[in-house]
Formats: C-alpha cells, structure tokens, sequence
C-alpha cells in the first residue's frame, strides 16, 4: 500500500515535470491531481448521490468544468497543456457507488468510488471526477495530490478533529501545497493558529504580521537570541505562506445559527502554504536553535573580549 502510494505519486508528478512537458513523446499522462478534504453530498456535490440519473449530476459537472477552464489558463504559464484535471472528493459524507448506478465502482468492494467524466470546453483536457467515502488518510489508494483542499474546514472548532487528516496531507514524500478557506478572517488566524502548533506549516514561512497576530513565538524568539533585524519587504513577500480574501468568494450573506448579529460570506477568506513533513519541521526548529546559540555565544564571547580590553586600559575594573 504505502510503497504503491510512493510510486504512483512520482508518477503523476513526472507527468507535470518540467522535462515532460519539453518532450510529447515520452507517452506520460499529464494529470493535475486534486484533493478535497471533507467532501460531502450537501456541499462540495451540491446534492449528487453517486449515481448518473441524480438530477444534480450534470449541474456539477457543468460547474467543475467550466471552474476547470480558470485552471487551465493559469497551468499555461508553467506547461503547455494538461490532458487531465482529477478532482479527487474525500470525506465521510461522501456517495458510495450503488448498484445499477451508473457511476462506476463494485457495490462489493469497500474501497469503491463513485466517477464522472467529461471535457473541459475550449480544451482537449478531460475532467475526472471520484470520491471516496472515508476519513483522509484511510484510502491508500489515491494518487498522490499536486494540491490539497480544505472548504471551511473549521480546524479551530472543538467539534472537529482533524488531526488525522492533517498528518496524512503531510505525510507525502514532498511537500504539498493547500488551500483552506474560512468564513471570516479571525477564523483563518485560528486556524492558521493550529496548523503552526500541530507542526503541520513551517512557522518560518508565515509572514511577521501573522505571526504576530495568531500570537506564535518567531523562530527568531525561540532561537534564544532576538538580535535578528527586522525582515526586508523582499523576504517578507517571498515567503511560502499567504491569507486574504478569496477572489472567487460569493456574494450570498448568511447570518450565523449561534451569534444572531454574525453576517458572512462562505469561503470568503483563504491560505495557502505548503504542507510540511513533521520531521522537516523538527529539523529545521532543532537548526534554528542551534544557529542561534551559536550566534548568542559569539555574542557573549566578543561582549567578554570588550571587557578584557577596557580592564588593560587601566582603572579601576569596578568603575568601567
């Protein structure tokens, strides 16, 4: 399981490699693989159950191929075409294949999925639609993503646990970028929050005013020394980490069920970042603070050597 997991994940990241795209003939399949966490019927389906007579069936694959078509404009800059989108649904609340459905799989199978297809229009590329019915991380099976997924996940809510999942998006061989969106913007610092204190994201690729805001001691801080200048606008934009209103948020109001006067717009904010190994993350909070004692003592060690000096000079050692 895990071995084949390895293998077809450099597969499909092969397929979209820089080597493969100056080369048609090398007969790869160029597939841009999709992950989204926490799919449900109600949500991320709009309603469909897994079948192709469901009446919601080709309204969803109408609106997934024609959000594909912003994909594949912004893929261009990188490589010159993509055969296919997967979009990969996973989540409890997922439609399993039904008998006589239509929509692919073996009712006796566990591990079956429910898949759609049909072309992206303007485009050769075919959109690929599965889910799978279970907790992330509980399906070896999947191919390894290019990008994770979280619709309002709510990793701050209590209610929730999404611990396993988080591991599992972390534990590929590379590191994976995600987006996860919110409703407000102090329920992305939460989450961003806990992403940092699960070792999920790398602290030192969050910007100052996040960290700041989400309250996170700075590797700097934690490093033992705070003799660090402040950071240039260039490093700060470089960083591997972002949060801002989600150009492709809708514009329906909705009032909260709990706080009567908290209006909101779903998804209305989103992060992006890079899913980090935790033992990457380990490694580099260990080589942190190694870097600054080292730099703490060479502080000490000059401050000590100043005070040697300033003694031959002559005088009283108590007074200088």
């Amino acid at each position: 399981g895990g071995s084949e997991r390895k293998r077809r994940g450099k597969r499909d990241r092969q397929s979209l490699s820089q080597e493969e795209t100056a080369s048609s003939s090398s007969g790869l399949s160029r597939e841009l693989v999709l992950h989204i966490v926490g799919a449900s019927v109600d949500s991320e389906l709009w309603g469909w159950d897994g079948t192709t007579t469901s009446y919601t069936h080709n309204e969803m694959l109408d609106a997934y191929a024609e959000a594909s078509t912003n994909v594949l404009s912004y893929m261009k800059n990188f490589i010159d075409s993509v055969d296919s989108i997967r979009l990969v649904f996973v989540g409890p609340d997922c439609p399993k294949p039904r008998r006589g459905s239509g929509g692919g799989g073996d009712d006796d199978d566990e591990t079956s999925v429910c898949r759609l297809d049909k072309s992206i229009p303007g485009s050769k590329t075919i959109l690929h639609i599965e889910t799978h019915c279970c907790n992330y991380g509980e399906d070896t099976t999947l191919p390894d993503p290019d990008a994770i997924i979280f619709f309002n996940p709510g990793l701050s809510c209590t209610d929730y646990d999404w611990s396993k999942a988080l591991s599992a998006a972390s534990s590929y061989e590379s590191s994976t970028p995600f987006l996860i969106t919110t409703n407000t913007e102090m329920e992305g610092f939460a989450d961003i929050k806990c992403l940092v204190d699960g070792g999920y994201v790398d602290s030192m690729e969050l910007p100052t005013y996040i960290l700041e805001t989400v309250d996170v001691e700075s590797p700097s801080d934690s490093s033992g020394y705070n003799d660090v200048e402040e950071e240039d606008d260039d490093v700060e934009q470089n960083k591997k980490f972002f949060l801002c209103e989600n150009p492709y948020a809708g514009l329906r109001v909705r009032q909260s069920g709990t706080m009567a006067n908290d209006l909101y717009v779903k998804s209305r904010w989103v992060m992006g970042g890079l899913f980090q190994r935790s033992g990457d993350v380990v490694k580099k909070m260990k080589k942190t603070k190694m870097v600054g004692k080292s730099k703490k003592k060479r502080k000490e060690s000059q401050e000590k050597g100043s005070d040697r000096k300033k003694r031959r000079k002559g005088g009283n050692p108590a007074l200088i």
